[in-house]
């Protein structure tokens, strides 16, 4: 990899989640872990080969539902999936990708599970309700396809052709290294080398993360429900952090969360299925937002 491309295992300054202020640990530990008392998560179970789910709850600070994914990277078949660019019209920073649900995203493309990945722009009440041109914030790579161009300080999530995986903390605007089979990026880290980042920002939304597995065996795709007072009413970035560090993360990296936030999987019958409560459209429960771009995979059926 280019040395400016350092993965977290060789670059452990990080930075606070955008917009906040740059922090640098200097020995000790400035911010500490959530209380993890009455916070659960079942069993993993198996839905494709390759891909288990599990899900998670707490009641202290505040309710909270979160549910995850872990996907083995070294099972047959697997093969992770971001948006391709815009089929007509395609244009840098203008019409990058087409709008789409989570749900929209995972049966055009074949998938078998998928969340929601960058931050992105056009953003308002009439965008997230319907298809139309995006702009996304951040590297996104597709097939080896640079989508949207990497940005200063949005640390990224990369699957190499080889199926390796890495969450890398990006300081400049180089291009990926060329082996980069697929890449969404985000806006802060989470967690690094399995201790959690440290941030300023203590806001409670829904939340969107992808995490990896100390061996860069499993990703973990997480999201928070949010915004729902008597179900669960969402999490700050280090409670993120925390709950991918509960399911198996190493490194951890925040992706667009709020209305987004949105978690699909394929069922037998081959529909898509929602496993969260999205709160999409005017924070209504169970209502649909259309995203920029989404993070999904493919794999095998489980044997009958």
């Amino acid at each position: 990899m280019q040395n400016r491309w350092r993965s977290l295992k060789h670059f452990a300054l990080l930075g606070t989640c955008i917009p906040c202020f740059f922090l640098v640990i200097n020995g000790g530990s400035v911010q500490t872990t959530p209380s993890e008392t009455n916070w659960q998560k079942t069993d993993w179970g198996p839905i494709f080969r390759g891909i288990d789910t599990a899900v998670g709850k707490a009641d202290t600070p505040r309710l909270m539902r979160v549910y995850a994914i872990r996907i083995d990277t070294k099972a047959e078949n697997i093969e992770f999936y971001s948006t391709p660019r815009a089929e007509e019209g395609f244009a840098d920073n203008v019409k990058e990708t087409v709008r789409h649900t989570v749900p929209q995203f995972l049966e055009q493309h074949n998938l078998q599970a998928a969340i929601n990945a960058n931050f992105y722009n056009p953003f308002g009440v009439e965008t997230v309700r319907t298809p139309g041109p995006s702009n996304l914030i951040g590297l996104a790579v597709s097939q080896g396809q640079i989508v949207s161009k990497n940005e200063k300080n949005r640390p990224v999530f990369l699957v190499f052709k080889d199926k390796r995986v890495e969450i890398v903390d990006v300081r400049d605007t180089s291009d990926p290294p060329t082996d980069v089979e697929t890449a969404v990026a985000g806006n802060c880290i989470l967690v690094s080398n399995g201790t959690l980042s440290p941030q300023t920002d203590e806001a409670v939304h829904p939340r969107t993360a992808v995490g990896i597995s100390k061996n860069g065996h499993y990703v973990y795709f997480v999201v928070i429900d949010g915004r729902q007072k008597k179900y669960s009413e969402g999490a700050t970035y280090v409670e993120t952090g925390q709950w991918l560090v509960t399911f198996g993360a190493w490194n951890g990296l925040n992706l667009d969360g709020g209305g987004s936030t949105t978690m699909a999987v394929r069922t037998r019958e081959g529909q898509a299925k929602v496993l969260n409560v999205p709160v999409g459209q005017g924070n209504v429960p169970n209502t649909l937002w259309y995203n920029g771009n989404g993070l999904g995979v493919r794999a095998m059926s489980l044997a009958p």
